[in-house]
């Protein structure tokens, strides 16, 4: 893929919160037209919605409903990207469900959710926006976890979860490849987001205990995720195809 960030379209779904909002931001900040796509505007922390953040700060950024559980909502939303942007560069996905438990204790209902939205639905994005980044030679970049890599207690469903992302990276990337879209997957390990924010103010000894886990002893910022993912949607990153690359300091090397 050759197109500089300054000319691209991306597709950033989850981009209202969390890993995504700053992943939006960085890519925006690189000049790139940013369409974000979430079931709520609304971040899940305080602040203003992310494509008005953008377009505050002199980005260009607009905002599309999507639910992964649904294709109809998913080739809606690739639809109406297309249609404002003329097509898409790269599609970022960070999108996630999780549940906490044992087995034994999750129910039906639970599972089901987590699936659905962390594997079933890169499998309906993907459905719908491959045909248009094979047009642009584009990117797709998938959000695993270093839970798809090694046994996380009281997670086997999001464990499961992302080991499958993990592998659909890698088929899509085969099959793919010779038309000429990059694929990959970012493994974040543990990140400072909205999603564990309470549990970092309020439970010093639960970071600590994740600290000493990371052999290099810190969290992942969000900013180092989006760092990752616009050098993936660059030229630079172009030769890096059918890879899920890791970034958690170390743990998964354990």
């Amino acid at each position: 893929m050759s197109t500089p960030l300054t000319e691209q379209d991306v597709l950033v779904v989850g981009g209202a919160s969390g890993i995504g909002r700053t992943v939006a931001r960085a890519f925006a900040d690189e000049g790139a037209r940013v369409m974000i796509a979430d079931l709520q505007e609304e971040p899940k922390s305080d602040g203003d919605p992310t494509h008005e953040v953008i377009t505050a700060e002199g980005g260009d950024a607009s905002f599309v409903d999507i639910n992964l559980r649904d294709m109809a909502s998913v080739q809606a939303a690739v639809d109406a990207t297309v249609d404002e942007f003329g097509g898409i560069d790269t599609v970022f996905n960070s999108a996630g469900a999780i549940t906490r438990g044992r087995i034994e204790d999750t129910d039906e209902e639970a599972m089901e959710l987590v699936v659905d939205v962390n594997l079933t639905g890169p499998m309906r994005l993907a459905k719908a926006t491959l045909p248009v980044l094979s047009e642009s030679e584009g990117a797709l970049i998938n959000i695993s976890s270093e839970a798809a890599e090694r046994a996380v207690p009281d997670l086997p469903v999001y464990c499961a979860s992302k080991g499958g992302v993990n592998q659909l990276t890698r088929q899509l990337a085969v099959e793919y490849g010779d038309e000429t879209v990059n694929i990959n997957a970012i493994a974040p390990g543990t990140t400072k987001t909205a999603m564990n924010e309470e549990v970092r103010e309020n439970d010093p000894e639960w970071v600590e205990r994740r600290q000493d886990a990371i052999p290099i002893g810190k969290l992942n910022e969000p900013e180092d995720i989006a760092n990752l993912a616009t050098f993936l949607a660059s030229e630079n990153g172009a030769k890096i195809h059918g890879t899920v690359v890791n970034i958690d300091g170390g743990t998964t090397a354990q």
